[in-house]
């Protein structure tokens, strides 16, 4: 790790992004018909009864401690959930209350957040989504106590930064801080208008994070993903469905399409085997039937309200009944599908 980034006290940075359908089709992903999806159905939002918040302390700039990869974690409980995302929250959204039941079942979750989330806004609305995936966390941990940050160059070259409840080594949020690509992928003039999007597609060699300090090859951040899978150990492991798939991914975010393409790389180079990994379906989930409802919607709104309060675009989610009243947003809490391996090309 560069010594600019030593003792730096860190911006904050998350992004929301998208690719174009065409790019979607990459890195070996072929696509199928696909498994017969649920056909969509209109039914009644039911507004849950609220579920409290609790408010979490952050430790706003630590300074950081430098480690030098391998990050070897193991877990003291039953699972470990491992994920991996395009934005903050795509987990909230579209796996939230998975990630809450492996907390509250005792096991470790570890979260792996691809970018930075600026979406050409600039670094105080990143650092206001980062702090609210942390906020979100402490909902779904029942706690609100401090969190530590730690700096850590993988094996790959890849700078990272781990945060983890200082009482709670179980949750691990990473993040690697990649420029938001934008609705298309075309990226923002704010970052150079580079993207992941352009970077599957071999338009550009590197991409560049947020903070300046790495170049990072296509082949560098699979095998940076990778490794952390490795050195987590997950027993239960969810991405985004892969670009290629097209039947569950059309009109997907197009950051989506690309994580989802890395994840699938990841866990093969890996070797971690095939029936522990699931992909989560994206933004065509709010045409599907409800399946999340009473207490687990609850919880699930709950954890995504904590973060909301630092989203501007979501700001307006303040209690059930105005979340689940904003445009998709609502949609995709009430909802949560996902695809195994074998079912993505089944067709």
């Amino acid at each position: 790790m560069s010594s600019a980034l030593v003792g730096r006290r860190r911006a904050r940075a998350l992004a929301m992004l998208t690719l174009p359908v065409a790019l979607m089709l990459l890195a070996g992903c072929v696509p199928g018909p696909g498994a017969s999806a649920a056909t969509p159905s209109a039914s009644a939002t039911q507004t849950p009864t609220p579920t409290p918040t609790p408010t979490p302390t952050l430790t706003p700039t630590p300074t950081p401690v430098v480690v030098t990869g391998p990050l070897d974690t193991p877990c003291s409980g039953p699972s470990t959930t491992m994920s991996v995302w395009a934005h903050y929250d795509d987990d909230l959204l579209f796996l939230g209350s998975r990630i809450g039941d492996a907390i509250r079942a005792g096991g470790c979750v570890r979260t792996v957040f691809l970018t930075g989330g600026d979406a050409g806004r600039g670094m105080d609305y990143a650092n206001g989504r980062e702090r609210g995936i942390m906020r979100a966390y402490d909902v779904m941990r029942g706690a609100a106590t401090p969190w530590a940050a730690t700096d850590i160059t993988l094996a790959t070259g890849a700078p990272v930064v781990v945060w983890q409840p200082a009482d709670d080594p179980r949750i691990s949020l990473v993040f690697l801080h990649l420029p938001d690509g934008n609705l298309n992928g075309q990226g923002f003039p704010t970052t150079g208008e580079v993207s992941l999007a352009k970077l599957a597609s071999d338009k550009i060699l590197t991409l560049p994070n947020l903070y300046g300090s790495a170049q990072l090859s296509w082949s560098q951040i699979v095998s940076s993903i990778a490794e952390l899978m490795t050195d987590f150990h997950p027993t239960a492991t969810y991405t985004h469905v892969p670009g290629g798939a097209q039947k569950w991914a059309k009109g997907d975010h197009a950051d989506h399409a690309i994580t989802g393409v890395i994840g699938r790389a990841a866990w093969q180079q890996a070797g971690l085997p095939a029936e522990s990994v699931s992909y989560v379906i994206g933004y065509q989930s709010a045409g599907y039937p409800v399946n999340v409802t009473g207490e687990e919607l609850s919880r699930k709104i709950a954890a995504f309200r904590s973060y909301a309060a630092d989203d501007s675009v979501v700001v307006g989610c303040t209690d059930d009944a105005t979340c689940l009243a904003m445009p998709r947003f609502g949609q995709w809490l009430q909802r949560q599908y996902m695809r195994s391996e074998a079912e993505l090309w089944v067709g």
